[in-house]
């Protein structure tokens, strides 16, 4: 009887401790996830670099942000930074901190890079209000099994090698995102910065009402990306768009993916090649070509190209007639209305005391319309007379009569 009690207890306190276990296992799995979570030691862990840092977002603060995937639970939960360089740059290597909250932290882990382009705004990554924007991403780089370096405060140094480089323009923003693979719990999160770069981070996690992509409100994330300037041996490519009849604007454009272009150089016709540093306009009537190439800031020279355009004849004429004074009838003879018309009036005579020079602007002429302008005259003797408006021109001699103007031819 007694063993029999005895075997009756021992079932009771075994009953009782697979009850306590169980709840136990119940408690760690519901566990509040959050955000973010405050990490008050700061110690800064030493990692050895094998390439140059051309990116440094700075030292990491503790302060951990949500960036985790989780196919179990599920969820998604990313943090982006943004950079940019200003010239050309190949990223083979990331190094960034990182910890874990509600739960034992792992060691090692699978872990996501994902580079983005800028939506365009300056202010988030693509992607914005997705469930999960890495369908959008430039780059999404999976490392199984990456040991964190313990720096002995909670948090891990975690230095990648991209399996795949990251190829950056000069010039333009991109966004990279540092991703757990795993389950919940714990959570993983990356640690904030004590440097502000660029825009603040952005994050988003969905299932907590956290759309992509939100400003958490804790400036950057610490990272450093590593790399160098790429090997250049493209040249850059120049287009050229022309508009206009007369006068024709030749607009040049050059782009140059890795070190950037450094110069574009053009010539007309069989003029001399001068630095291209705007828009040019020919206003010579006839058929006539411009030659153009650029050079990088590698020194890559593109080949020469050129393009063929026409320069119609001006769609004005002018009749000058003399009298009292000068007068000069500019006609539209084109199809199109003229707007702001600048003319002038020029006498060379050497005994033109009043009205050697006049000139003024015509608001608007419609096609097939004609204004007069005129020029009071003081003086004797013969005299050259030259007119323009706009891109053309007229030339006549006449005989000045004190205020008169005769023999105009």
């Amino acid at each position: 009887m007694k063993n029999q009690k005895l075997l009756k207890i021992a079932g009771v306190l075994l009953l009782s401790a697979v009850m306590l276990l169980s709840a136990s296992a119940v408690t760690a799995n519901t566990k509040k996830m959050t955000t973010s979570y405050n990490l008050n030691t700061q110690a800064q862990g030493s990692q050895t670099m094998n390439r140059d840092v051309i990116w440094d977002n700075g030292a990491y603060m503790g302060s951990l942000l949500s960036s985790q995937f989780d196919t179990a639970y599920p969820f998604n939960s990313q943090v982006a930074d943004d950079f940019q360089f200003g010239s050309g740059q190949t990223i083979t290597e990331i190094i960034f901190w990182g910890g874990f909250w509600n739960g034992d932290p792992i060691n090692p882990i699978d872990l996501n890079v994902i580079f983005y382009a800028d939506d365009g705004s300056g202010n988030m990554p693509t992607g914005a209000g997705s469930n999960d924007p890495t369908s959008t991403a430039l780059l999404v780089d999976f490392h199984a099994a990456v040991s964190g370096v313990d720096n002995g405060d909670g948090m891990y140094t975690y230095d990648i090698v991209l399996n795949t480089p990251f190829v950056a323009a000069s010039g333009e923003k991109y966004w990279v995102a540092c991703q757990w693979a795993g389950d919940y719990p714990p959570q993983w999160g990356w640690s904030d910065s004590d440097t502000q770069q660029l825009h603040t981070c952005m994050q988003g996690f969905p299932l907590l009402s956290v759309p992509y992509w939100t400003d958490p409100g804790y400036g950057d994330v610490a990272f450093q990306l590593l790399g160098g300037s790429p090997s250049d041996t493209t040249p850059p490519v120049t287009t050229c768009a022309i508009t206009g009849t007369n006068p024709v604007t030749i607009t040049l454009t050059a782009t140059d993916d890795i070190s950037g272009v450094d110069y574009t150089m053009y010539k007309i016709d069989a003029g001399s090649y001068a630095t291209y540093t705007g828009p040019v306009q020919v206003t010579e009537p006839g058929d006539h070509v411009v030659y153009f190439y650029s050079v990088d800031i590698a020194g890559n020279i593109e080949t020469e190209k050129n393009e063929p355009f026409t320069v119609e004849a001006p769609a004005i004429t002018i009749t000058i007639k003399g009298g009292l004074g000068v007068s000069a009838t500019i006609k539209n003879t084109g199809a199109t209305d003229l707007t702001n018309i600048a003319w002038s009036i020029t006498l060379d005579g050497k005994l033109i005391f009043v009205g050697k020079a006049k000139s003024g602007t015509i608001d608007a002429l419609a096609a097939g319309e004609e204004a007069t302008v005129k020029d009071f005259v003081v003086g004797f003797g013969k005299t050259g007379i030259a007119v323009t408006a706009g891109s053309a021109s007229a030339n006549a001699e006449g005989t000045a009569l004190l205020i008169l103007v005769i023999g105009v031819a």
